[in-house]
């Protein structure tokens, strides 16, 4: 719900994307290959949230979550975006 609220992660959030996002390898074809959480490399980072979102959204496997919803459309690299719903 984190990667929704900005463009560019950082700190915590990034570790954890990051993270996430190695733990998959292997597992999803949305995860090709492992990424180095170390990178300066603006474009690897948007790859790695960009994987994760295509996964949300395509992959059966996913889990759902209550308080996202899909915008209805797709943004740069045909990322899903999802929005957070107001309580």
């Amino acid at each position: 719900m984190g990667l929704c609220r900005v463009s560019s992660p950082k700190g915590e959030l990034r570790e954890a994307m990051f993270t996430f996002h190695n733990s998959m390898v292997g597992k999803s074809i949305y995860f090709p290959r492992e990424q180095n959480p170390k990178t300066a490399c603006g474009s690897c980072i948007q790859n790695v949230k960009v994987a994760i979102f295509k996964w949300y959204h395509f992959d059966s496997s996913a889990p759902e979550f209550d308080g996202l919803f899909f915008k209805e459309r797709f943004g740069m690299h045909k990322i899903p975006l999802y929005g957070i719903k107001e309580k």
